[in-house]
């Protein structure tokens, strides 16, 4: 009899735990699933991303309707042809300029010059400044000789430049400057 009722309370066990997993198993959701199936990317996913573009480019064709309609209520005036270019002092091209021995080279505003060929002397009237040598990184003071194919910077019309020391010097020049005969 104890074999009996042992058997009993084990198939009652069974079926108790099997019908927990078919009631489970009826109840069981697959939108709530984290897991990504297929049919979730078709069905529903797929019609979202759709539905949200479709909204978006409603509204891009009503902004550009509402813009077409404005422009062809309010004309714009024709557009002119611009005046034609007036070339100033200060050219945006460098130019070569050739010294002879004695001849000094004075900026008439900022101007940018480059020792080509020859020797030249930076002139300043204050000991304190001098020339911006660009490609050094160093200042050129009053005396100093300028390095060939390095790009030097005079700030201002304030008396600096340069003077030939050899009988033909070519510099390259922009800016504006002029030139006194020595």
């Amino acid at each position: 009899m104890k074999k009996r009722a042992l058997a009993a309370v084990a198939l009652i066990s069974a079926l108790t735990v099997s019908g927990g997993v078919i009631a489970s198993a009826a109840a069981y959701d697959s939108s709530v699933d984290p897991i990504v199936t297929l049919s979730y990317l078709t069905n529903q996913f797929k019609n979202e991303i759709l539905s949200e573009v479709d909204k978006r480019i409603e509204a891009i064709t009503g902004s550009l309707e509402a813009y077409r309609i404005e422009r062809e209520s309010n004309p714009q005036p024709a557009v002119t042809e611009p005046d034609p270019v007036v070339p100033t002092a200060a050219s945006s091209a460098f130019e070569v300029v050739e010294l002879g021995y004695g001849d000094i080279v004075y900026a008439s505003s900022a101007c940018e010059i480059m020792l080509r060929a020859g020797t030249a002397v930076c002139i300043a009237p204050d000991a304190g400044q001098g020339l911006a040598d660009i490609t050094g990184g160093y200042e050129i003071y009053n005396g100093d000789y300028l390095t060939k194919n390095h790009m030097c910077l005079i700030p201002r019309a304030d008396g600096r430049g340069i003077i030939a020391q050899s009988q033909s010097v070519f510099i390259m020049v922009r800016g504006d400057y002029y030139i006194v005969e020595g």
